[in-house]
């Protein structure tokens, strides 16, 4: 192993894992696994090109092996450490994510399960897991599987060239040009899904094959750089490893990647591999080759499996949040870890003559196996927190039936002076493991909002003497027409929904930083022009956002939702503004984590909120933007959520919050006739809900 690449593998995961630990230190550390993507390409294609020079052909069979016996031992090692930490010491209501992820890593699928999430609303904010960092190791993996098969298909173009022109084709040009063609080719998608759909873009391996390629490509190069002057090569080295240090200084959690942002890394790292060792006392390599960063790099496969597990279970077995000690603790047991694997799993494993491991069909063999008792590990944990979800979800399902007195939101009602129930003193319904699931099923929703021209999603069909609303905005919202839609199963209104998450309605910029930038575009494209046209088709227009996440100047955000509120106000059409609940900031504390830990008994004296914390201190763009706005009104349910101090997480037996700023559908439909009388009193409609 040439010593300056291994300095640069030792470079790139010192970068991701003090990003891991000290994010606001590096906050761009993240471009290591870019660093690790171009070294695996380069290292890789050579291996290819050097058997294709001494066999004329490349096995299949004995790479695919190779590979399973350098990378397997060590990640399922860490993953089984990762399940049994997780049924130790996790509570149950992550179970079904925590093990569907480490699943996903097994089978080396979970940067597609990752970017299924990103783009999911419902998912997008999952607990991170402690197998999340297996995403570039499923790239990697995928890169393994199909690179190979395109050096193979440009040796079948070189020999068919030869049978049909008879001169001697050389292989090595024929795949070169092949794998041109698809790094231009991962390259263009690359650049065009990273501006459109962001989340997605991050995980996928078609977007990150170019960096792969990249590298690949270099391996046809090397004999270049020694005929290329010493002292540019050192210059260029130096140049190369400061724009990698300044990539992981300036970079941060906004940056879109892979995008434009990456070609910067991945330049810098093709041409730190490209100069090889100039030599000179002063050159790179010279820094790249002292002995802690030989160490570095010759173990730097286990200490990015080990790092991030510890990160994520440490908090869980010590109750309490990551402590600078913790965090020192966790980079010296990484790297203690990391050698103990090397050498007694990594290269046992890998050099064994032993076990029949030599054979490619035993290596997929004792790989199959070994995927197979991860999965078994997995699935059991995640049906059993199934069946209880089922349990529990029917439990709610025939309790809300029921309707007992002081259920949820009526616990609050001023009218029932206190509503004492002491059926619902011991109930939290949904349960924390069921609540992560209690969420709208708004499926149907999903054709007509995404149509062009777009096309309302209805709820009802109006007709005379009913009143006719309309509900806007984002995830926030659909709780909001959670709400409606109960008003619509009474037949006292009809609805027509236009929901986009992490959209709220506004003419300001949404989050730069949400995966929806692309799809909240799109959708305003479209639904600005619907409004326009069809807002005197609804009696009022009923809006919500969730305000934690509106970015900008506080005037900027106030100004973007008056003017959107203003298109329809000016046309006659009173809008009506439901002020947001109580919520931590994005990323924040669940309450049900704290639910899964004490008897429903002391659900409130042990997790409430605390109201200034999650409600008062928060700026109200919502409320100003109505002010500002003749024709909008503010519906304030806040009496429903908090007292003068806190805000319970359980009222009426009913669990509130089904992450750190949702709304369980359970709450949100008790919450409907408190609206209804909200909307009422407002003067927008003419009668009232009994119920």
């Amino acid at each position: 192993m040439r010593r300056e690449i291994q300095g640069l593998r030792a470079v790139a995961v010192l970068l991701v894992v003090l990003f891991h630990l000290w994010p606001g230190r590096v906050p761009g550390g993240y471009v290591g696994v870019d660093v690790f993507f171009v070294i695996s390409g380069f290292l890789i294609t050579s291996l290819l090109l050097r058997e294709v020079d001494r066999d004329g052909s490349v096995s299949l069979g004995q790479f695919w092996a190779r590979r399973l016996r350098r990378l397997l031992p060590a990640s399922y090692l860490v993953l089984a450490v990762s399940a049994i930490g997780t049924l130790l010491f996790v509570p149950r209501l992550v179970w079904e994510q925590f093990f569907g992820e480490i699943l996903g890593a097994g089978l080396y699928v979970e940067n597609w399960v990752l970017a299924v999430n990103s783009v999911d609303y419902l998912a997008a904010e999952n607990t991170p897991s402690p197998a999340q960092h297996y995403w570039t190791l499923s790239a990697e993996e995928q890169f393994y599987l199909v690179w190979p098969l395109l050096v193979l298909l440009g040796i079948w173009l070189a020999r068919r060239a030869t049978r049909r022109s008879g001169a001697p084709a050389v292989p090595r040009r024929a795949v070169f040009v092949v794998l041109t063609v698809a790094v231009i080719a991962s390259l263009a998608y690359s650049l065009w899904v990273s501006a459109t759909n962001p989340a997605w873009a991050y995980f996928v391996t078609p977007a990150r094959a170019w960096e792969f390629g990249a590298g690949a490509l270099l391996a046809f190069a090397p004999p270049v750089a020694r005929r290329v002057p010493v002292l540019a090569r050192a210059l260029l080295g130096w140049g190369a490893l400061v724009v990698l240090l300044v990539c992981a200084l300036v970079l941060d959690a906004g940056t879109t990647m892979p995008g434009t942002a990456a070609i910067w890394v991945v330049v810098a790292s093709a041409a730190l591999i490209w100069v090889e060792a100039p030599g000179l006392a002063w050159s790179s390599d010279r820094l790249l080759a002292v002995r802690p960063a030989q160490f570095l790099g010759d173990v730097s496969y286990s200490v990015y499996l080990w790092h991030w597990p510890l990160i994520i279970l440490l908090p869980y077995v010590t109750d309490h949040a990551l402590t600078g000690l913790d965090r020192v603790s966790i980079l010296l047991a990484t790297i203690g870890l990391a050698a103990l694997t090397k050498r007694w799993v990594e290269d046992p494993v890998r050099s064994t003559r032993s076990f029949g491991l030599r054979r490619p069909l035993v290596t997929f063999g004792y790989a199959a196996t070994a995927a197979v008792l991860l999965t078994v590990l997995c699935v059991v944990p995640r049906q059993d927190v199934a069946r209880q979800v089922e349990h529990t979800e029917q439990v709610a399902a025939a309790l809300a039936g029921k309707a007992p007195r002081c259920f949820g939101a009526q616990a609050r009602d001023p009218r029932m002076h206190n509503c004492p129930n002491p059926v619902l003193a011991n109930t939290v319904v949904p349960s924390p493991e069921a609540a992560l699931a209690d969420f709208p099923d708004d499926s149907r929703c999903q054709a007509p909002l995404t149509a062009d021209p777009m096309r309302p999603c209805r709820f009802g069909t109006p007709r005379p003497g009913v009143p006719h609303l309309a509900v806007i905005g984002d995830s926030h919202a659909r709780l909001l027409m959670t709400m409606v839609g109960q008003l619509v199963d009474a037949g006292v209104v009809t609805a027509d929904a236009y929901l986009a998450s992490g959209c709220p309605w506004s003419t300001a910029p949404p989050n730069p930083a949400s995966p929806y930038l692309a799809a909240c575009a799109e959708f305003r494209r479209k639904f600005y022009p619907r409004l326009d046209e069809h807002a005197t088709d609804y009696d009022a227009i009923l809006t919500t956002g969730r305000v934690t996440v509106m970015v900008g100047d506080h005037d900027t955000v106030v100004s973007g939702l008056a003017q959107a509120w203003r298109r329809v106000t000016r046309q006659g059409v009173p809008v009506l503004v439901l002020r947001d609940n109580p919520q931590d900031v994005v990323g924040g504390e669940n309450p049900q984590f704290c639910l899964a830990e004490v008897p429903a008994s002391e659900a409130n004296a042990k997790c409430a909120l605390d109201r200034h914390d999650k409600l008062d201190r928060w700026f109200d763009p919502l409320t100003l933007a109505a002010r500002r706005t003749t024709g909008a009104k503010v519906l304030d349910l806040t009496p429903y959520y908090c007292d003068q101090d806190t805000c319970p997480v359980v009222i009426g037996g009913v669990n509130v919050y089904r992450d750190d700023n949702h709304l369980t559908v359970t709450y949100a439909k008790t919450l409907a006739p408190y609206l209804y009388r909200a909307i009422v009193a407002s003067g927008v409609l003419p009668r009232n809900l009994t119920g």
